[in-house]
């Protein structure tokens, strides 16, 4: 059964179903205790499985820490504990311990981790600790022990994420031969949240360049780009963005900003829509699509936003925009469609009756649109 289960876990992708299916292995093997090494490994797969829910993360918690204890301990003899040691796969206590320090790190137990690290001497893991606690008098103090051993591409990083010194990722860059992403991607990283977007476009680029999966990245060059005005660099990134998660509303809205920028009114009217489609309930992309669709001529598509935006916001009210309805309706022109706004006229008169029955627009107002 044990065998089956790890067959199971290899042979299909990380998935809700596949966890279902494994709990119910595991299930079987907790409630049959037949030896110690097979019950041992049961309980870890068993823990490892409850660590994604937040109900049962702590009982994982307490399992994984008697593993630990008996892993330790004097009992069962060592006859006992060897009975099936190969069959069952078994994992070193290290590796049971290094699985504690990660649950004590997603509960927060940050000094409960630390020791742990501290005791099996993963000391990139020690200083990820000392840098969370705020210790980084700490963290500089063992990374430059390690350097001392010998310089490594992760340690410079660290170092540089303690210090805040943009020379250890260019070090660190160059001790790689060019091609370590991590160093390109913590210096931009570092330059962004300083506000020297200039500067860390150039170093987010060069990390894109050698690895382009990293989707937090292509962001952050968007909105570096944004705020520099380099609207084609901005769009391009995010684009990038939307193939990689396109289920992400405010990569669409930002897309959408920039087309907007780039004069691409079409398109950015195109790519609110799918931020709407990822977030329908979002007043703030209704709004945004509401002044895109009447800039772009789509009038039928701002009455609809409208009346959402009455739905999602008490009193809302934007007398600019339903003056430019009236006035096209009014001049009969022909909307993004091609019909004519003529046949629009009932729908933005009930629009109206609708707005004016939770605000008070305002007498020249009706007039013009009656």
């Amino acid at each position: 059964m044990l065998a089956l289960l790890e067959d199971l876990q290899k042979s299909n992708p990380v998935f809700v179903l596949t966890d279902e299916q494994s709990e119910a292995f595991v299930a079987q093997l907790v409630q049959r205790p037949q030896d110690w090494c097979i019950q041992s490994k049961a309980l870890f797969l068993r823990s490892r499985l409850e660590r994604q829910s937040s109900r049962k993360v702590e009982r994982a918690l307490m399992q994984i820490q008697v593993l630990v204890d008996e892993f330790s301990g004097e009992c069962p003899s060592s006859v006992d504990r060897t009975r099936c040691f190969f069959g069952s796969g078994l994992l070193p206590i290290w590796s049971v311990q290094h699985f504690l320090a990660e649950l004590f790190m997603s509960l927060g137990l940050v000094k409960s981790a630390l020791s742990v690290y501290e005791a099996l001497e993963m000391w990139d893991q020690v200083i990820e600790c000392f840098t969370v606690l705020e210790h980084r008098e700490k963290a500089e103090q063992l990374i430059r022990e390690r350097l001392q051993l010998g310089e490594t591409v992760d340690l410079l990083c660290s170092l540089g994420e303690v210090t805040y010194d943009t020379g250890c990722f260019e070090r660190a860059f160059q001790l790689s031969g060019e091609r370590s992403a991590k160093a390109m991607r913590l210096m931009g990283r570092m330059l962004f949240f300083r506000k020297e977007y200039e500067a860390a476009i150039p170093a987010l680029e060069k990390s894109l360049s050698i690895n382009k999966l990293q989707l937090n990245t292509w962001f952050l060059l968007g909105t570096a780009a944004f705020r520099t005005e380099k609207w084609e660099l901005a769009a391009g990134a995010y684009r990038h963005c939307a193939s990689m998660d396109s289920e992400n509303h405010e990569v669409w809205n930002n897309l959408s900003a920039a087309y907007i920028k780039l004069k691409q009114k079409d398109r950015a009217l195109r790519t609110l829509e799918e931020a709407l489609r990822c977030s329908y309930e979002n007043w703030k992309i209704w709004e945004n699509y509401m002044v895109t669709a009447v800039d772009c001529g789509a009038f039928e598509e701002a009455i609809r936003a409208y009346n959402r935006l009455m739905d999602l916001k008490d009193k809302f009210v934007d007398v600019e925009v339903v003056e430019i309805l009236g006035r096209a309706v009014n001049d009969d022109l022909v909307t993004r469609s091609g019909e004519k706004t003529v046949t629009l006229k009932a729908s933005l008169l009930k629009l109206l009756g609708r707005n004016t029955a939770s605000v008070r627009l305002g007498r020249s107002f009706v007039v013009k649109v009656a």
